[in-house]
């Protein structure tokens, strides 16, 4: 019996789901992840409020982490309100989305060239690829699934819209890609990518001019350009964006070079993930010249046979292109690449690999059967590895013991190991990883910060001011590091230098009910009962159940004490991601 087109689709649909299952079926029993999951879900009081006017009104305003992406903080208070603090109905969140997204691809796909089993294999690479996997089990990139929803609806609108082209219809891809925009600002390559889709499959440019088609996309050209101005302010403002003087553009140009042939291999072999990836700064100039001449090759063969095999031009520019705003050359964090900046530029090289290998057995008898039964093997392979690979972040050591096992001098997988090591009072261990990443990286705040505060548990005073001094003299504007040196001043009884530590940190972090209760505590000691105690309110504010603020609170409403309780000690600093 035949298979009619549409009972092919379900079939192929159902299979991409059963793929999406077995790889991420695992989540429901993980636990958030101490990187970046505080900042977005267990420490921020916004999102742990839950859906709110005022919670609304903050996603819209707010540039915290260092991006403008309210619609992910509002995705995340809802899941707030739907699981409360269970992990695993967050990180189910996120996998019903990426499998949404790699259905809809397939859709849209199947629309766009009528190629069922190309559009199958395409959508299958991105739902269940290793490189993937960081999108969808990290709970902090929420952005990246949410992003990619809208950026699938507007690929859909785009079809829609060709095929009749309505003010109506053009008005829904706008609407899905400020939605996109409001999810995750990688988004702004979108324009980009239409105009590559209208060369090939849509063949546009054969019927209209260039000029009229960029014409037509200039309300999203627009867009992109603004998006990129707030997101340019708002990394600035988290000092995310490294300077010049701290990276030379040399060094970014030869790291970007190096990271798109990174990238490729990592893709056709999917090994040593890791969370982070740490930047040497420069490069071997062999290792530069190897790549670059790779992806010149590479650029080259494609470009001979751009008119044989449109498919291969058009997705080698996808990839090419979609990860020019994360390719380093404004570098933003300490990484020298990520898998989570795949997520949309893999699509690319899955339509150039995927088409291109159909295209090279035209003319042959089993020029159906023979790519499809390849492709279907690769991609069961790919599932293990996959398993694999979502399995090291099912909690925060496995996660970070991983990364250190996976890649050398990795610095900040040390020091966040050392963190969690310290949380199970393994001193002694922490200390160990905490000074190998002080000798990978000496003007690593983070970890000097951390020694300090080992030294403090260890009541070795004198050691640990000079480990917290180093942590501020590198990053002056470490709160974290301040709020602890204070806390250590405090209980030498050196009141009013620890009081002026708290208030530059609370500069910083005005929003923190730990600082306010620790200054509070000094200012007590040092005789300033009134302003103790607005701080002590604001604390109770910020975090109504917190206990010291309360006890505290208490005692110094009924009398005047020649000491408060012992002040809240600051959290355990691990550098975040972006």
């Amino acid at each position: 019996m035949k298979i009619n087109g549409s009972k092919k689709i379900i079939y192929m649909c159902s299979l991409l789901a059963v793929g999406v299952l077995i790889v991420y079926w695992q989540v429901g029993r993980f636990d958030f992840i101490r990187y970046d999951e505080e900042l977005y879900i267990t420490e921020n009081a916004h999102v742990l409020s839950g859906v709110s006017y005022d919670g609304f009104i903050w996603a819209l305003t707010t540039l915290d982490a260092g991006n403008w992406h309210p619609l992910t903080w509002l995705s995340l208070m809802l899941d707030r309100e739907l699981y409360g603090m269970n992990a695993g109905g967050y990180h189910w969140t996120s996998v019903i989305l990426h499998m949404a997204n790699g259905l809809l691809l397939f859709l849209v796909l199947i629309r766009m060239t009528g190629q069922l089993w190309q559009s199958g294999v395409v959508a299958g690479l991105f739902l269940i690829h290793p490189l993937h996997v960081e999108s969808v089990a990290w709970v902090a990139e929420r952005k990246d699934v949410l992003s990619g929803l809208f950026w699938m609806s507007s690929l859909c609108g785009y079809a829609r819209y060709v095929e009749k082209p309505l003010v109506g219809r053009y008005l829904w891809v706008v609407l899905f890609f400020v939605l996109g925009l409001m999810s995750k600002p990688m988004v702004v390559t979108l324009p980009f990518v239409l105009l590559l889709l209208d060369y090939w499959p849509l063949g546009r440019m054969e019927r209209s001019t260039v000029i009229r088609l960029l014409y037509e996309k200039a309300p999203l050209f627009f867009l992109s350009a603004a998006s990129s101005v707030i997101t340019f302010i708002a990394q600035k403002e988290g000092e995310a964006v490294a300077s010049l003087q701290h990276l030379p553009f040399i060094d970014r140009l030869g790291n970007a070079v190096v990271a798109y042939a990174r990238y490729l291999g990592k893709t056709v072999w999917p090994v040593h993930l890791s969370f982070f990836y740490p930047h040497p700064v420069a490069w071997p100039y062999g290792k530069i010249l190897l790549s670059g001449s790779l992806l010149v090759l590479i650029s080259i063969l494609i470009w001979r046979r751009r008119k044989s095999t449109p498919s291969s031009a058009m997705g080698w520019l996808w990839f090419f292109g979609t990860l020019v705003p994360v390719i380093g050359l404004v570098q933003v964090g300490s990484q020298a690449m990520a898998d989570r900046y795949t997520y949309i530029p893999l699509i690319g090289l899955s339509i150039t690999a995927v088409w291109g290998s159909g295209e090279m057995f035209n003319g042959w008898r089993y020029r159906k059967i023979f790519p499809l039964a390849v492709w279907g093997a690769i991609l069961l392979a790919l599932l293990p590895v996959s398993f694999s690979q979502t399995s090291h972040w099912k909690n925060s050591l496995a996660l970070f013991k991983h990364a250190i096992e996976v890649t050398e001098e990795n610095y900040l997988a040390h020091n966040n190991y050392g963190v969690i090591l310290m949380d199970q009072k393994s001193y002694r261990r922490a200390a160990e990883h905490f000074l190998e990443a002080i000798r990978i990286k000496p003007d690593y705040a983070e970890a000097h910060n951390n020694m300090g505060h080992i030294m403090t548990l260890h009541r070795k005073n004198d050691e640990a001011a000079v480990f917290y001094r180093e942590a501020i003299r590198i990053h002056p504007n470490d709160s974290g590091a301040k709020l602890r040196f204070a806390d250590l001043l405090q209980k030498m009884g050196k009141s009013e230098t620890a009081i002026a530590h708290y208030r530059e940190a609370l500069i910083r972090k005005p929003d923190d009910p730990v600082l306010h209760n620790n200054i509070a505590v000094a200012l007590a000691s040092f005789g300033k009962r009134d302003e103790a105690i607005e701080h002590l309110r604001r604390a109770l504010e910020l975090k109504a159940d917190y206990g010291d603020a309360r006890k505290n609170l208490d005692i110094m409403t009924k009398t005047i004490p020649s000491s408060l309780p012992r002040s809240d000690r600051g959290e355990d600093r691990k550098e975040s991601g972006r």
